[in-house]
């Protein structure tokens, strides 16, 4: 059943009586009733409520039904509104002017509502599908506007051409300058023209659809790619005989298109081809040689310490760093006859040169018939990074490693010989940077086994297959227990008890130290609640924290987290970190140690003397403690230059206001030269080796006990 009660109708008539009585039985059947007295406050109402139809009187003093109906036109434009007008039964020729006005129906005084109830759902039914119509128009056209297309018709016996608006536009010119399918022909470049030449005279109905591209030089000289389609719909008898098609400007799609092809195969940063662009050229590459028995070299370009770049300068200069890497290299590369110059073997322009992603360049050198010529790049790419790069205000210096693999020696597929390269280069990273390794089979069989205890170190994080041993630290000065250090230790299930030397190097080269570090702060702050509860409260229990580690701006908040749970005070802790990391990242750290520091833990300088000592950066750092390393010891009564250094530290270290512990000590004359000499802290095996933490409390317990008697042996004997 129809719903009424949201059709409003609007009643303009000057006689009160009939409008009332109108508007009671419209509100009867359902309509929602608006109300107007004269022409003038109608077109006011027509104009802010925009009602669904209106019944308006012929005759009326203002403004009549004639003017009202010729100003109604423009102000519902935006919607279809019938006008009904009301007249008298005579009155014909007011009903022909009402119509050339505008009207849409009329009816005659006085009303017969029977019909009028019909004539109503006539024309409220009518005003809706034609509303729908207009809006359906105008979608379509906004759609064809998005697209950017028009259509057209030709009609094949009289050759009549038509196209839309639309059309015009895509081709850029006026709509009357358009007269036949030839004219927009016209526009079409040199080289596509012979493809479409007479398209319509040799259309062929069994096909019925066509669809093709081709390229135009528009009215306004913008070059556009334009799709065609072309339909001939030989079964609806009002299309027959005649072809319809459609016109769309494809040039943004096709652009885009070109863009997202180019994003799949090249590097945004640096515009070089990417990594699945190169593996595609190098399997190519592989087939050409294979088949004409060539030799060609992979150099797989590392740019060192990389990683610092982006923390201390930031992720904007890194970017900037490696598009200017790129430029570099590009530059050099293509200046081949130098190349070849420098070395005995020729060396073709055959060179490409990709962005493998981060800091990773590769380099496909073909016709090279020898190692010696791949040396000759590798130098050469190496010499270039002896100049400075300049970021902004940034002076930075940089070096490379080189990874190089030949083809066929070290490999038959692109997998292969990606993986020899990446051997190579890990090779040349371990050796010390900054210089060119070549892939030999030892580097295999070595990556192999690190590999393998990268794999077996990674699962023992997830299976917490750690310990911490803690050695003691004595103090000379009253023999008291001064600390322990503690110590990770691997044990796992088939090989037994890990050699810290064999796995700690391999987890700060992958990254895994930062997890290792992680559980060694939360196991320790443990350790230390437990022998607080158990009786034993060591003045300190220093921890070996990495330069990754000290790079994540969590660590303190890590820290501080896991000494609130275990209820031990941040005093408890000692953070000992190595010379070498102070000197390379002391301006990134710093911050972290103060907040350590104000914290209430320690900070230690572990390895002292093996790094680049520095007194401005001692002084700038927030430490405690020296910690002269067990190297220094080990020889200190056989060498005398040994000597000297210590005791110089020891010296520097107290002048600072530092305290000295030395590691290491093995041996009562040692122990005897470093009282002696002022020392404050010892540890080593002469009191004790690493222990499990059980048994550490038992080794503490023994030692004190006997301290304490040995102290009241010598009170008594005094």
């Amino acid at each position: 059943m129809e719903n009424k009660s949201n059709k409003r109708i609007l009643i303009i008539d000057d006689d009160v009586d009939i409008l009332q009585a109108l508007s009671v039985k419209l509100k009867k059947q359902g309509y929602t009733v608006l109300e107007a007295k004269d022409g003038i406050s109608g077109l006011d109402r027509l104009k802010k409520e925009l009602p669904d139809m209106v019944m308006v009187d012929v005759h009326m003093p203002d403004i009549d039904g004639f003017e009202f109906c010729r100003q109604a036109a423009s102000l519902s434009e935006k919607k279809h509104i019938p006008i009904m007008v009301m007249t008298a039964q005579d009155d014909q020729d007011s009903v022909n002017k009402a119509y050339e006005e505008g009207a849409t129906d009329f009816i005659t005084k006085p009303i017969n509502y029977a019909k009028l109830e019909h004539r109503l759902r006539f024309l409220l039914r009518t005003s809706e599908m034609a509303e729908k119509l207009v809006n359906r128009e105008c979608q379509l056209l906004a759609a064809q506007n998005i697209a950017k297309m028009g259509e057209w018709v030709y009609d094949i016996e009289t050759k009549e051409f038509k196209c839309s608006d639309a059309v015009a536009k895509i081709f850029a010119i006026d709509k009357e300058a358009i007269s036949s399918y030839e004219d927009l022909m016209s526009y079409v470049i040199d080289e596509d023209i012979k493809d479409i030449d007479s398209v319509l005279e040799n259309v062929d109905e069994s096909q019925k659809y066509y669809n093709f591209e081709y390229s135009i030089k528009a009215g306004d000289g913008v070059n556009k790619r334009i799709r065609q389609i072309i339909d001939i719909n030989i079964d609806d008898p009002i299309m027959s005989g005649k072809v319809f098609g459609i016109f769309q400007d494809v040039s943004q799609i096709r652009e885009a298109e070109q863009k997202v092809k180019t994003l799949s195969l090249y590097d945004s940063l640096t515009n070089l081809p990417n990594r699945q662009f190169f593996k595609r050229i190098l399997k190519k590459t592989i087939a050409s040689s294979e088949r004409y028995e060539r030799r060609f070299a992979l150099l797989d370009v590392n740019l060192d310490n990389f990683m610092r770049i982006n923390t201390n300068l930031g992720h904007d200069v890194g970017d900037k760093l490696l598009f200017d890497v790129s430029q570099r290299l590009s530059q050099t590369l293509r200046d081949s006859d130098e190349i070849s110059r420098d070395c005995d073997q020729e060396i073709t322009n055959s060179c490409l040169l990709a962005h493998l992603g981060g800091d990773n360049f590769v380099l496909l050198l073909t016709d090279i018939n020898s190692a010696d010529a791949a040396a000759v790049v590798a130098r050469r790419i190496q010499n270039i990074f002896e100049t400075t790069f300049h970021i902004a205000d940034d002076e930075i210096h940089l070096s490379v490693s080189i990874g190089i693999s030949l083809y066929p020696d070290d490999g038959l597929d692109v997998d292969e010989m990606l993986k020899k390269v990446s051997i190579a280069l890990h090779n040349a990273k371990q050796t010390g940077r900054n210089c060119y390794r070549f892939y030999t089979e030892e580097m295999n069989t070595l990556t192999f086994q690190r590999l393998s205890m990268e794999n077996s170190l990674r699962k023992a994080i997830v299976r917490q297959q750690f310990v911490l041993y803690y050695q003691p630290k004595i103090s000379l000065l009253d023999n008291k227990i001064a600390g322990a250090e503690a110590l990770i230790r691997w044990n796992h299930p088939d090989m037994g008890m890990v050699s810290p030397a064999d796995f700690i190097p391999l987890a700060e080269t992958t990254g895994l130290i930062v997890p290792m570090t992680d559980w060694v702060i939360v196991e320790a702050c443990r350790q230390l609640g437990q022998w607080r509860r158990n009786g034993l409260t060591l003045e300190s229990v220093a921890i070996n924290i990495t330069p990754a580690s000290l790079l994540d701006k969590n660590i303190n908040e890590h820290i501080f987290k896991n000494l609130q749970l275990a209820g031990v005070e941040a005093k408890r802790l000692d953070f000992e970190i190595t010379e070498s990391v102070l000197m390379d990242d002391v301006d990134v750290i710093l911050p972290i140690l103060k907040e350590l520091r104000d914290f209430g833990a320690t900070i230690s300088i572990d390895d002292f003397g093996t790094g680049y000592s520095s007194l401005s950066y001692l002084k700038r750092l927030p430490i405690s403690k020296l910690k002269i390393d067990k190297s220094f010891i080990l020889d200190l009564m056989q060498d005398k230059d040994n000597a000297i250094i210590v005791k110089s530290v020891i010296n520097l270290a107290h002048n600072l206001g530092l305290r000295v512990i030395a590691e290491g000590v093995e041996q009562s004359e040692q122990l005897e030269y470093l009282k002696e000499h002022g020392c404050d802290v010892i540890q080593g095996y002469y009191y004790s080796r690493p222990l499990p933490a059980k048994e550490f409390q038992q080794w503490v317990m023994k030692y004190e006990e006997e301290r304490i008697n040995a102290e009241q042996a010598i009170n008594i004997a005094s």
